[in-house]
């Protein structure tokens, strides 16, 4: 693959702290070549990139040589930006890289407590960890600890040790930050909003989520890599062209 930076022009660069520069390729130039086309029906086919599909092995597939795989980039947004898409049973593993924190649920009225950077103790469970942040539309508290909450048991926080016991509240639910919920859609998958109501007594309830979809953390990373699945592809014909331009447009 390194084989497609041969034609990039040189340019004299520093590494780090060094005060000599070397020549290295310009790996920032950029050709307009594929932007002219890439909108062009005329050009391209749309194509499905399936479970352990490389960018190498599917220009083989597609053109038999692996040399058009940087195409795939150029005429895909999506993919330049966001990365080819991962196969199935490796999506997990990177959710729960993402969001590896405990997601705390309360209708308790969280807005002056709990704040990112206090810690916090589970009475029953006997759990600690640190707030890392709150999301109060949906009651949530985003805690970094390798232990489970249980439902229904008081949580204490604490700043700098001293437990604040006016601020204890008590626990709906705990879930995997990466189970935990994102955002809720309604039937034209449009985002709503259900924010938490205040009830009095210092607690709030949830409006009905009747005719919403909770999307968790792990529902959009499975969209979005579903999302990388549909590209658009040159036609082995353009292809041809339009490596042979690229080229002749980095040589100048």
């Amino acid at each position: 693959m390194s084989q497609f930076f041969r034609n990039f022009p040189l340019i004299n660069y520093n590494f780090g702290t060094e005060t000599t520069g070397a020549l290295f390729q310009d790996i920032s130039a950029y050709i307009k070549v594929i932007d002219d086309i890439k909108d062009d029906i005329a050009f391209y086919t749309t194509v499905h990139i399936q479970d352990y599909d490389r960018p190498d092995n599917f220009s083989f597939k597609l053109y038999g040589t692996t040399e058009f795989y940087w195409t795939f980039y150029y005429l895909n947004d999506d993919i330049r930006e966001s990365g080819w898409p991962l196969p199935q049973q490796d999506l997990l593993t990177k959710a729960k890289l993402d969001y590896p924190h405990r997601s705390v649920i309360t209708t308790a009225d969280i807005s002056k407590t709990f704040l990112p950077g206090h810690t916090v103790t589970g009475a029953l469970s006997g759990s600690t960890g640190t707030v890392i942040k709150r999301y109060l539309d949906l009651g949530q508290i985003i805690i970094d600890s390798p232990n489970n909450f249980n439902a229904g048991e008081n949580l204490t926080p604490a700043i700098d040790g001293v437990a604040q016991i006016a601020d204890i509240i008590i626990v709906k639910s705990d879930v995997e930050q990466y189970n935990s919920v994102h955002h809720y859609e309604n039937a034209s998958k449009e985002h709503v909003d259900i924010g938490l109501v205040p009830a009095g007594n210092g607690t709030a309830d949830y409006p009905s989520a009747s005719g919403k979809t909770p999307i968790t953390y792990f529902d959009r990373i499975l969209a979005k890599n579903d999302s990388l699945r549909e590209i658009k592809c040159l036609k082995p014909d353009v292809a041809v062209q339009v490596k042979s331009e690229f080229n002749r447009l980095l040589k100048g």
